[in-house]
């Protein structure tokens, strides 16, 4: 092996950071039909909470502030972010204009030739690592409304994830219901899962959760997992560290839905595995039919189907690059899976993006490729 990064895009490789990219520009015209999607892009919330939560609660609110060189994400007055950390985080990323500005980001689409996108969080997933949220309501619908409102600015290129209420299954259907009302097109709930209402653990195959699912199975809205959630620490190596375990994919949760006969119990649920790639699932298929097909007097509930059976027709999972991965397709599906920019992020195809794009048409065929980089989206986001 060469003493070299194994990337099969060399644009890739010494990529400064977001705040010092320029977007890519046009190199050839993609065959005709060709529409991309991004299924994982991100904005940054800024100071959205404070305003949004109810007078009794303002002092427990969260706060973005921009002081002392970077943006500082707390509870009330105080700062979960050390100083260094934000100061670092503007000057590779986050005060990059097109992480906030709406002109600014729909601006570097248009140079890369990016249709539309689906907006996920950023800073949000910060107060997710910092354990269980108090005020979950609050802090979920201030979002919910402030993500909203920015994807109204664009309302036929931008589309919104929201989290719904997850944790209290009594209002499961209403939340749903308000999310869908507002304009989302995707749903999220966090990977760690936490407590529910009554203080219980929470598990997402708990047949205690069903009104959640059943919720947004009704919706015809796809739910979300998305990496981001674990704190780096400060350890040698910890940030490569804590990024490399977290995209190793989703084994977890999608197995809970599987084998814990949710997508069986559920059967129009779709869900969606966001930003860990897409080269995990082959190995996870052959070990979910491997195990089912072995220990088939020990599984309870018994499935209706082969565990493979359920990705085909309920999942999905996005990718930036994924060389392994679309060698792959037969045994992934390319029905199921979705191209993605992860605008702006640091490891995001921005700079880049028309690259990543011809790394597809060349790894598969036209039809497959058009379906991988927009139209599988278009159809399961709704994006009008």
């Amino acid at each position: 092996m060469a003493d070299g990064f194994v990337l099969e895009i060399p644009e890739q490789v010494d990529l400064p950071p977001p705040t010092q990219r320029q977007p890519q520009r046009e190199t050839r015209k993609w065959p005709e039909g060709t529409i991309l999607v991004s299924a994982d892009s991100h904005m940054l919330e800024t100071d959205c909470w404070i305003d949004r939560f109810p007078e009794h609660l303002k002092d427990k609110a969260p706060r973005m502030l921009f002081r002392d060189g970077g943006w500082h994400l707390g509870i009330g007055d105080g700062s979960k972010t050390p100083a260094v950390v934000a100061e670092l985080l503007c000057d590779v990323l986050e005060c990059y204009p097109g992480l906030s500005d709406v002109d600014v980001r729909l601006a570097d689409c248009d140079v890369e030739g990016v249709a539309k996108e689906l907006i996920f969080p950023h800073r949000l997933f910060g107060l997710m690592m910092f354990g269980e949220i108090e005020n979950r309501e609050e802090v979920f619908a201030g979002y919910n409304a402030h993500v909203a409102a920015q994807c109204a600015k664009a309302s036929d290129r931008l589309y919104a994830v929201m989290v719904p209420n997850y944790w209290d299954p009594s209002k499961a259907k209403a939340s749903v219901e308000e999310c869908k009302a507002m304009g989302a097109r995707c749903l999220l709930a966090p990977l760690k899962a936490g407590k529910f209402a009554d203080g219980e653990p929470l598990f997402y195959n708990d047949p205690k959760l069903d009104p959640f699912w059943e919720a947004v199975a009704d919706s015809g809205l796809p739910l979300a997992f998305h990496i981001g959630e674990a704190i780096p620490g400060a350890m040698a190596g910890m940030t490569a560290i804590r990024v490399l375990t977290e995209m190793q994919g989703f084994r977890n949760h999608w197995g809970q839905l599987t084998f814990g006969g949710v997508f069986d119990r559920f059967p129009k649920l779709k869900v969606v595995f966001a930003e860990a790639g897409i080269a995990w699932v082959a190995s996870m298929l052959h070990d979910a039919d491997l195990i089912y097909n072995s220990f088939q007097r020990l599984m309870e509930p018994k499935l209706k189907h082969p565990p493979s059976w359920y990705w085909a027709n309920h999942c999905y999972a996005t990718f930036m690059t994924d060389p392994t991965g679309l060698e792959l397709l037969d045994r992934i599906g390319p029905k199921t899976v979705l191209w993605t920019t992860d605008y702006p992020h640091q490891e995001s195809t921005f700079g880049y993006t028309r690259s990543a794009v011809e790394a597809v048409f060349k790894a598969t065929s036209v039809d497959n490729a058009q379906m991988i980089l927009g139209k599988t989206a278009l159809d399961l986001f709704r994006m009008d």
